[in-house]
Order: C-alpha cells, then sequence, then structure tokens
C-alpha cells in the first residue's frame, strides 16, 4: 500500500509541476501591447486622387469556419477544421468571393498568421497577394489555448488591411478588454487597426479603422470599446480629415432587428446593439440590411430556414464622407461564416 501511495504521490505531484510550468510557461510568454503601437506595413506607390473609393470587408474566420462547420463558442461542439486541404479550399474561396469586386481597400479580420487550427498557413499573405498595400495587427496571440477538447492550440492571428494605394503610417490601438487574470492570457486582445492614406494634392488624409469587436462578454465592455472607437473617429474627423471605420461589429445595426429576427434559444448566440447616438455628431452606420452578414455556428449551414442570422458587418462613415452603394454579397456562407460587404464611397470637398 506504501509503494501505491508513493506511486500516486509521484505521479500527482508530476502533474502538478507539469500544470505550473505551463501557466508560467504562458505568463513569460504573454502576449502583452501597449496601448498604442506602430505595426510594420508594405505599400503600393500608386497616389489616392481623392473624389471616390470602393471597399470590401470581410471576416474570414481564419479559412476554418466553412458551411460545414459549427463553433463550441455558439453553441456547436466543433472546435478546428478537419484538415489543411479544407483551409486551403476555403482560401481559394474567400479570394474568389473577394475577387467579385477589386476595391480600392479591403477590412478583413480573423486573419491566422501562425495557428494551429489553420495549420499553421500564413494567411496575411494568402489573402488578395497581388494587392501591395497590407497592414496587420494581432489581437490573438497565445502559445496554447489548453481547451476545449480538442484543443485550440497555438494561435497568432489578428486584422489586416489591404491597400492598393499608399500607405504612409499603420498603427494599432488596444481595446478595453473585461477578460480577469488567468483567463486573459488565453484570449483576445482586442484592437484598432488604424492606417493612413495621404490623399494626392491634399493636406487631409483618408483614415481607415478595421476592427473586430467583442463578441462574448457583457454590453458594458462592448460599450467602453465603442466609445474608445467614436474618440478616435471625432479625432480624426476634427483634424478635417476623412475617416471610415468598419469591420465585425459583432453588434446588429440599428433597424435590422426585425429583417433578421432572433430565435428564442439561449444556445444560440445574439449579438449586443448599436445605437445610433453612440456616434458623433454627423456620423452614419452604413450596413446592407437585404442580406445577412453573419450565421450562428451552433449547427452546420443548409440554408435560410431555420438558422440564426444577422447583419453585424459594416462601416461607419464620417460627415465629409457620402455612400453611393453598399452591397452584402450572398454566398450561403460557403467559406466563412460572414458574408463580405462591399460599399462605395464619394469624398465631399
Amino acid at each position: 500500500m506504501k509503494k501505491i501511495l508513493k506511486s500516486l504521490g509521484i505521479i500527482l505531484g508530476f502533474i502538478i509541476v507539469s500544470v505550473v510550468l505551463f501557466f508560467f510557461f504562458i505568463w513569460l510568454t504573454e502576449f502583452r501591447p501597449e496601448q498604442k503601437e506602430d505595426v510594420a506595413f508594405e505599400t503600393s506607390d500608386r497616389e489616392f486622387e481623392g473624389s471616390s473609393f470602393e471597399i470590401m470587408t470581410l471576416n474570414t474566420g481564419y479559412a476554418g469556419l466553412g458551411d460545414d462547420m459549427d463553433f463550441f463558442m455558439d453553441g456547436g461542439s466543433g472546435v478546428n477544421p478537419e484538415s489543411l486541404k479544407k483551409v486551403k479550399e476555403n482560401i481559394d474561396g474567400i479570394n474568389s468571393m473577394l475577387s467579385v469586386y477589386e476595391p480600392d481597400f479591403y477590412f478583413l479580420q480573423e486573419v491566422d498568421k501562425d495557428s494551429l487550427r489553420s495549420y499553421h498557413v500564413d494567411e496575411t499573405i494568402d489573402f488578395k497577394p497581388e494587392y501591395e498595400g497590407r497592414a496587420y495587427a494581432q489581437n490573438f496571440v497565445c502559445n496554447w489555448v489548453p481547451f476545449p477538447l480538442p484543443m485550440i492550440g497555438k494561435v497568432d492571428s489578428g486584422i489586416e488591411t489591404l491597400s492598393k494605394h499608399r500607405i504612409t503610417f499603420a498603427e494599432r490601438i488596444s481595446l478595453p478588454n473585461s477578460t480577469s487574470w488567468p483567463a486573459s492570457m488565453f484570449n483576445l486582445k482586442r484592437c484598432l487597426l488604424v492606417t493612413r492614406i495621404p490623399i494626392k494634392n491634399s493636406d487631409k488624409e483618408l483614415v481607415l479603422v478595421n476592427f473586430h469587436l467583442d463578441a462574448y462578454n457583457d454590453n458594458e465592455i462592448k460599450t467602453e470599446q465603442t466609445k474608445v472607437i467614436m474618440d478616435v473617429l471625432k479625432t480624426e474627423y476634427e483634424k478635417g480629415n476623412y475617416v471610415l471605420a468598419g469591420g465585425d461589429f459583432n453588434q446588429s445595426f440599428p433597424g435590422t432587428e426585425n429583417a433578421f429576427p432572433y430565435y428564442d434559444s439561449e444556445e444560440i448566440w445574439h449579438p449586443g446593439k448599436l445605437e445610433s447616438s453612440m456616434l458623433p455628431e454627423g456620423f452614419t452606420f452604413v450596413c446592407d440590411p437585404s442580406v445577412p452578414s453573419c450565421r450562428s455556428l451552433d449547427k452546420p449551414f443548409s440554408g435560410m430556414d431555420g438558422h440564426q442570422v444577422y447583419c453585424i458587418d459594416g462601416f461607419i462613415l464620417s460627415p465629409n464622407l457620402e455612400l453611393d452603394s453598399i452591397k452584402t454579397l450572398e454566398n450561403s456562407f460557403k467559406y466563412t461564416d460572414h458574408n463580405p460587404v462591399f460599399m462605395r464611397v464619394l469624398l465631399r470637398p
């Protein structure tokens, strides 16, 4: 009996030491971004003329959330895509969606750089590789996420802005985070990616703000994140710049609730709600409520009937920008759990 107890003690001690060492390693290597950080970027030499432009936003779902997937955080059971082949097929499919138009700019979210869930494919160079201008900001970095089963594993992911035009500066601005330690070591550190585009023959800039806002935390943290965005937009507009923000809000746009009503189920994710009162004076929310931009991941997608969908992807325009047209491209969520949103914008003198 003493030998058995001794053996059990050794095993238990080994487990405890292993867990302590694991948490120490994660703490030692934790992603700790500053409040504001310059980020590296590549640029085109093409000048932006400054009369109008086109832009598209898409949450790519790290090329792992096609129509065959569900996800444990949304009430499903899935974690990672089944194979590298599937990820590459989704990347090709996403590129085909992005290429329906060839806009001046792209806002992309959930772009993996070196993650187990996407089989370590560097998606930062795989999405629209012909675009010379690109800036990338990390928002989810962890050497090993130990949940659920199978584990998510290593994650290195972020948001990316692509440009046909010359970029002069790109900056990462941290957003408020409600996750407390130690869970914060394994969670997203959300941010804004602010990219500056000079306008030919003008002292003004086009300021592009790409983001992926909180999905699962309470409305208080979403409100705090939204306030940071609005402060950035107001500050840049007051400088005389043209300002556009957008991406995955993870919140429904005003007036879209009736278009895509929520099922009465606690198991299905429900987004927060955007209100026009959140905006600085003269700014506007812009979306296309005729087509859903996102689906629930509580189950694989087999059609609109009986499936929860949302309108949570779109843009904010400063008062000196005018909407010409906006369209969500219906693609039955084949390659990602979002549909791309395309917009054409005019610059007011």
